[in-house]
């Protein structure tokens, strides 16, 4: 199995992958600019933190939102998701606050150990010249506002934007306290018609999906708007 890391051998596999999956996509929203997705997808070939689904479901999601909207992402890493997300947004001005502390500080165990191996590999303490980069890569450095703050320092921060976000993504700690945090910090951000969308629903995070069926039971969410992967998203 060690072939598969290969440069050409996971080059072709990129590209393969990405044309069946493309190919579905145009069927399913031809009105949606792939071609852009290509090259987001394509700078982050090496990048496994996503299946194409789940990325193509967020490139989808922020498409569909209006001109100049404006985002919140809890949760970047080095910026894969936050690329997606931009890649779909139009006008000439959306803003993505992503929210992170960059440095993998977390409260579940199963987090904790996947960033102290990650970052032993990086050989770096921060992600955030990471995330910069790719922004600056990809074009989206003006999109692309990075907030260096735990997620409820950064609710607590950005108060003044309460009811004028279009769409957030919550995809931070894993753990059911930190979740469960997250949504009634974050929820009374967004528009009424906004939408919230989480990732690692259904996964080995099981703290994230308790958290999310217990706020769908209280009526936080008015629909559900999709599910694609471990992302599921709610209209508000």
């Amino acid at each position: 199995m060690v072939f598969k890391h290969w440069p050409l051998v996971r080059d072709v596999r990129f590209t393969l992958k990405s044309r069946r999956y493309l190919r579905g996509a145009h069927k399913r929203r031809p009105d949606l600019n792939w071609d852009e997705f290509r090259r987001i997808a394509r700078h982050f070939k090496r990048d496994d933190m996503g299946s194409l689904a789940e990325r193509g479901y967020l490139f989808q999601l922020a498409s569909d939102l209006p001109a100049d909207a404006s985002v919140v992402e809890i949760g970047s890493w080095m910026g894969a998701s936050t690329c997606f997300i931009a890649g779909g947004l139009k006008g000439a001005s959306p803003k993505i606050q992503a929210v992170d502390n960059f440095a993998g500080q977390s409260t579940c165990g199963e987090d904790a150990a996947w960033y102290q191996r990650h970052f032993q590999a990086l050989g770096e303490g921060s992600t955030l010249g990471f995330f910069k980069s790719n922004m600056a890569a990809l074009g989206f450095a003006a999109r692309a506002e990075p907030v260096i703050a735990d997620s409820l320092a950064a609710a607590r921060q950005l108060a003044a934007r309460r009811g004028a976000v279009d769409f957030i993504f919550i995809d931070g700690d894993h753990s059911y306290q930190a979740c469960c945090a997250d949504i009634e910090a974050w929820a009374p951000f967004v528009k009424r018609g906004g939408v919230m969308a989480f990732h690692d629903f259904g996964s080995r995070a099981h703290g994230v999906s308790q958290a999310i069926f217990e706020a769908t039971k209280a009526g936080r969410f008015a629909e559900i708007v999709g599910v694609a992967g471990t992302i599921i998203a709610f209209r508000m």
